[in-house]
């Protein structure tokens, strides 16, 4: 199974983790404690798949009907910079975003 099947029969499985944060804004507490189990296999899939990944935030959902995953990343080798990334679900079809 693909990283792409993976991701979506995750976030399928785990309505909740699809958020359309605004800015800053992250899923409530008692969402990621409701899904730990699920939160981790995502991350499982997202550390085999995106370069530099830390941590997994939440599906987003965008205005086109797609959906990118929101995550936080090093942006360099030595991990002295994490930010943010959306990467579109559809990229993960393909070898490692």
């Amino acid at each position: 199974m693909n990283a792409y099947t993976k991701l979506t029969q995750l976030m399928e499985a785990n309505p909740e983790l699809v958020f359309n944060n605004d800015g800053y804004e992250n899923l409530a507490k008692s969402v990621v404690d409701a899904h730990k189990d699920a939160i981790t296999d995502i991350e499982t899939v997202l550390q085999e798949n995106v370069k530099g990944f830390v941590r997994f935030q939440n599906f987003k959902p965008r205005s086109d009907g797609s959906v990118a995953v929101r995550l936080q990343a090093h942006y360099n080798d030595e991990g002295s910079f994490t930010g943010v990334m959306y990467i579109p679900l559809t990229l993960f079809k393909e070898p490692t975003p």
